[in-house]
């Protein structure tokens, strides 16, 4: 009798054992084969490998999911390392894990109504998890699942790398984000819009790094220092269009301006075009062009290091034959008249012009009787008058060069043919 007793005694309690080691320990058979992705959470109860959890909006806490529970759906992974209730824990987002037994090789695992659990028998609430890659292990992938909304209010990734992205292969290469420590609170914001991030070989205000301020592009230069070089664009009016060309292997400089707006018409702006360079003067529908003749060898024009004006060829200007001529300066270089037969006349230039300028006159006879010509002594020093010959159809030339207060006869032509 006594015996009988002790039997189911001892029967009792190696069945109270199993059943403690089967619910404290079911989930710790489970290990981690491979992580593709990743990240941490804090956990709002005691989580162990092998479970999958959910994020709670109330608090961004881990929780063990179910499928059975509106409140604790949908999963967004499976826990890679666990802790207890306020620690942080690893949750796998994507990757392999074993510790499963007869699962149904290629079938898919859904979230299971069992809190935590995996089933490959589809409940009410089918949320796929993964698929059976052998009768031991899942392949997991929640990305279809995880709520990026639950992040903001968890707050915190732990970590130098907390995000792990394997990509469309699976393989030895994934991406990862990496963070630098912080020094203080910081924030990187992602805009409301579509596109590809610029990558930087250098964080703003290292060595050689690029970065963007308000409006402009930030270069730091290869010295680490307070001074950059800031490429900045004003409020444009309607669009607007910047073309670098294509040209051949070598280093070039851009045009600076100290104008804030150096554009065409704008006043005092210098631009391009096409083989020119046009100088804008007061904004208005007249500018000054420099055009280059195109070349047929290299060609140098070198301006000299003095202060002065550039002495221009121009057409000529024909002086309006009479007693009294004036010769207006500035009009041209060079001035023809046509004299009428014998009418004597008296040349008064209109001023004393820059230094170094040069009036040519070119005289033309024209009859039978000679012609006598006076420049005015007020701004003009001569060898005296010239008297032109009887014969219609010929020519003298007298040349004058100004010192900016006079004018100076510098040569004259016997008469020519």
């Amino acid at each position: 009798m006594r015996k009988n007793v002790w039997s189911k005694f001892t029967a009792a309690l190696m069945f109270f054992v199993v059943l403690i080691f089967m619910s404290t320990e079911a989930f710790a058979a489970y290990s981690v084969k491979q992580i593709y992705a990743r990240f941490s959470a804090t956990a709002g109860e005691t989580l162990t490998t092998g479970q999958v959890v959910m994020l709670k909006d109330s608090d961004g806490y881990a929780y063990k999911a179910d499928a059975n529970d509106a409140a604790l759906r949908p999963a967004c992974g499976i826990v890679g390392k666990g802790g207890a209730s306020g620690a942080k824990v690893e949750i796998v987002v994507m990757g392999v894990l074993s510790g499963w037994s007869s699962l149904s090789e290629g079938a898919p695992g859904y979230l299971s109504e069992t809190a935590a659990g995996v089933t490959q028998s589809a409940p009410a609430y089918s949320q796929q998890v993964g698929y059976a890659i052998s009768t031991t292990s899942y392949f997991f992938s929640f990305q279809n699942y995880f709520d990026s909304s639950s992040l903001t209010v968890l707050g915190t990734l732990s970590g130098a790398s907390p995000l792990v992205l394997e990509g469309l292969t699976a393989n030895d290469f994934e991406t990862t984000v990496a963070v630098t420590d912080p020094t203080a609170d910081r924030t990187i914001t992602l805009p409301d819009a579509s596109g590809v991030p610029i990558l930087a070989a250098a964080v703003p205000g290292a060595a050689t790094a690029v970065s963007g301020a308000a409006n402009s592009i930030v270069f730091e230069g290869a010295t680490d220092d307070a001074h950059e070089t800031t490429l900045d664009v004003a409020d444009p009016t309607a669009d607007v269009t910047y073309r670098l060309p294509v040209a051949a292997a070598g280093t070039y400089s851009l045009m600076s301006s100290t104008l804030a707006t150096n554009a065409p018409e704008i006043a005092n702006s210098v631009t391009g075009g096409t083989n020119q360079l046009i100088f804008e003067g007061t904004a208005d529908a007249h500018e000054t062009i420099l055009t280059a003749t195109d070349a047929t060898a290299d060609r140098t024009v070198t301006i000299p290091n003095r202060t002065g004006q550039v002495q221009m060829a121009s057409a000529a200007s024909a002086l309006t034959p009479a007693a009294a001529v004036t010769l207006t300066v500035g009009l041209s270089n060079v001035y023809t008249d046509l004299v009428t037969d014998n009418e004597n006349q008296t040349i008064t230039f209109s001023g004393a012009g820059t230094a170094g300028d040069e009036i040519t006159i070119i005289f033309t006879t024209a009859g039978s009787a000679d012609e006598v010509i006076t420049f005015h002594a007020t701004l003009v020093s001569s060898v005296g008058t010239l008297t032109l010959g009887t014969d219609a159809g010929k020519y003298y030339v007298v040349r004058f060069i100004s010192n900016g207060t006079h004018w100076f006869e510098v040569s004259r032509t016997a008469v020519q043919t």
